[in-house]
C-alpha cells in the first residue's frame, strides 16, 4: 500500500477510535442532495457509516468514465443497502467554479443518487496527496471496521467492486 494511502487509512482509523457522530444532511424533495465539505469533514461524515459496508466513489463531471459508470454505484446501493452497504460519491469538481455545484446536483438527480453525495473543497494537491491518486475514477471500499480493503482507482470495474461488497458483507 503507498505511503500517502496508508497515511489516509491511519486517519481513517484514528477517526474511528475517536468516536462520536456526525448528523445526516436532510435531502431535497426528491432524496437527492450534495454537500461541499472540506478533507476533515468529508472525514467525519466517511467516520459515520462505521459499522456498515461503505463504497467511497470520487468522480467528476469532466470525467466521462465517472459518469458512465456512476449507475454501477447507484444500483449497488439501491441493491445493497438493507444488507448493510452505504454508499458516498464525493464530486472533485471545483464548488468555487460557476454553476459547478448546480451541475453536480443535475447529475446526480438525474442518477437518482438518494445516499451521500459531497462535492470536495480542496485544491487538487490537497487531495491528491492525501487520497493517494491523481484524479477520478477512484473508490475506495471500506469494511464494517471503517478499515480500506481496496482502493481502485485507473481501469477497474463495478462488477469487481460488487463481488468485493459481497463478500464483506457476508462477514458479519
Amino acid at each position: 500500500m503507498p505511503s500517502t494511502c496508508r497515511s489516509f487509512v491511519l486517519i481513517l482509523v484514528g477517526l474511528c477510535l475517536v468516536g462520536g457522530s456526525v448528523a445526516a444532511d436532510p435531502p431535497g424533495a426528491d432524496g437527492v442532495e450534495v454537500k461541499v465539505r472540506n478533507y476533515s469533514e468529508m472525514l467525519d461524515t466517511i467516520k459515520h457509516f462505521r459499522g456498515r459496508v461503505l463504497v467511497v466513489d470520487f468522480w467528476a463531471d469532466t470525467c466521462l468514465i465517472c459518469k458512465k459508470e456512476f449507475p454501477h454505484l447507484v444500483q449497488m446501493h439501491d441493491k445493497y443497502s438493507p444488507a448493510g452497504m452505504a454508499a458516498v460519491s464525493v464530486s472533485l469538481d471545483d464548488p468555487s467554479q460557476p454553476g459547478a455545484q448546480d451541475k453536480v446536483l443535475r447529475f446526480l438527480r438525474a442518477q437518482r443518487a438518494s445516499f451521500t453525495n459531497l462535492i470536495l473543497n480542496e485544491k487538487p494537491e490537497v487531495w491528491q496527496e492525501k487520497l493517494g491518486f491523481d484524479g477520478p475514477p477512484c473508490v475506495f471500499v471500506f469494511d464494517r471496521q471503517g478499515e480500506i480493503k481496496k482502493q481502485f482507482k485507473d481501469e477497474f470495474s463495478y462488477a469487481d467492486v460488487e463481488k468485493l461488497v459481497k463478500e464483506l458483507l457476508a462477514k458479519k
